[in-house]
């Protein structure tokens, strides 16, 4: 599974968005200047974060972005959907004439990551991150 940039600065905005969670919107200039994202690009991802309603936007001088609901209520995968879409590892119909050998195992595997995706909430990634990345204790 390729995570795209774009789903990548998803997940940093998020996870910025839900360190800042109750404290008032954050504008998409200050974490594009943290993190080194282009801020045209990372308007553009926090849009497709709002129609999912995931993020809401505030206009004016104290305007910005900020999570929708608790960082805790919020998936992974919910940010990935938005982004990408649903998940899927490989279409066996596109790349084989044939029966699909590794068509069981395709499935097992896309399971095992939505599985993932899905039982871990922003709010224990964003406290992985804090914990430099070693909060997060799933076995795969």
């Amino acid at each position: 599974m390729k995570i795209t940039a774009k789903c990548y600065y998803a997940l940093i905005a998020s996870v910025e968005l839900a360190g800042s969670y109750g404290k008032g919107p954050v504008r998409a200039a200050r974490i594009a200047e943290i993190h080194g994202i282009p801020v045209r690009f990372l308007e553009l991802i926090l849009n497709d974060l709002k129609s999912a309603e995931i993020v809401e936007s505030k206009r004016g001088v104290d305007g910005g972005f900020s999570l929708k609901s608790l960082p805790a209520d919020i998936r992974v995968y919910d940010i990935f959907k938005a982004i990408d879409g649903e998940l899927i590892m490989i279409d066996c119909e596109k790349v084989s004439a044939g029966e699909c050998m590794l068509k069981e195992y395709m499935h097992g595997l896309r399971a095992v990551i939505y599985d993932y995706l899905h039982n871990t909430t922003l709010a224990e990634l964003a406290e992985s991150c804090r914990n430099g990345g070693n909060g997060l204790n799933y076995v795969i």
